[in-house]
């Protein structure tokens, strides 16, 4: 496993990677706010310089109020609330040229804007990107072609069924082996790092598999997903900005395991109740660097 990118003592925010989370909803039926600021909230605590959100115009003021250190690069609407597609593809392409990394989907929802959007970032080359929560749900991920970026995909059992439902692959039953066997097949069917959350979480490439032995069920809240994509994508912005390349498989691997040690530093004084998510992106300081639990 690899290890967190170093800090030099005379560094500067410019120096750490720029992050790019693409999230949010304020659609007629539904409003998501809060996934998108966890997700910027637990990139800054994994120690990138400086996260870009980019969410819907209207409901901008209130993502930024949860996460004020980041940056706010506002999506246009149409009049039911949904995002632009067109329009807002625009504005993602520029985001493109700004981060280092990008996660898309907390919170995103399912409307056709959001599907333009992530069409978009999977056909042209760029920084790598994460796709998580709704993100996974959208056609242009359900589709047979390679990415033109590093991707890392990070699905839940229920997620992760409408994948293996999209690309023929056998739904996992909920034993170790049968869920390694499942997340390298959709890895080998999209090229990229899958990451099957839940009990064990498995990471898994076209060459390489790993499986986290360290989370517990103080894990399984609401959030804890968009705080686990908030560190792997802050992650591969450190990677980036230190050495010039991502390494994927390791940022998800090292990502999985601080945000299972940042859960067991909370239950360490909690118990394994009662967790919130943004209780959870605090923990991610102190569990940096912390191997214990690695295999």
């Amino acid at each position: 496993m690899s290890s967190w990118p170093p800090r030099r003592a005379d560094g500067h925010k410019g120096q750490f990677g720029t992050v790019g989370i693409v999230g949010g909803e304020d659609s007629t039926d539904s409003m998501m706010i809060g996934a998108p600021a966890l997700a910027a909230r637990a990139a800054l605590r994994a120690g990138c310089g400086r996260v870009v959100l980019a969410t819907p115009r209207s409901m901008m003021g209130s993502v930024l109020a949860l996460c004020p250190a980041a940056t706010g690069r506002p999506l246009p609407q149409v009049k039911t609330g949904e995002i632009d597609g067109g329009s807002a593809c625009v504005s993602i392409a520029a985001m493109d040229q700004d981060v280092h990394a990008i996660a898309f989907g907390p919170g995103i929802g399912r409307s056709n804007g959001a599907a333009a959007m992530l069409a978009h970032l999977l056909s042209v080359a760029g920084p790598a990107l994460v796709v998580d929560a709704d993100g996974l749900r959208l056609p242009p991920l359900h589709q047979r072609r390679l990415s033109e970026r590093p991707l890392i995909v990070t699905p839940h059992p229920g997620e992760f069924r409408v994948l293996a439902t999209a690309y023929g692959i056998p739904d996992p039953s909920t034993d170790e082996s049968s869920r390694r066997r499942a997340a390298t097949a959709l890895a080998h069917a999209i090229n990229a790092i899958v990451v099957l959350k839940g009990h064990r979480t498995v990471v898994a490439s076209t060459d390489q598999i790993w499986t986290c032995q360290t989370g517990g069920v103080e894990l399984a809240i609401p959030g804890s997903g968009d705080v686990l994509t908030g560190i792997i994508v802050s992650l591969l912005a450190q990677q980036w900005a230190d050495t010039g390349a991502v390494l994927p498989f390791d940022a998800a691997q090292l990502g999985v395991q601080t945000h299972a040690q940042a859960g067991r530093a909370w239950r360490a004084s909690h118990g394994e109740r009662g967790l919130l998510a943004m209780e959870l992106a605090d923990c991610v300081p102190q569990a940096v660097g912390c191997d214990d639990g690695i295999d």
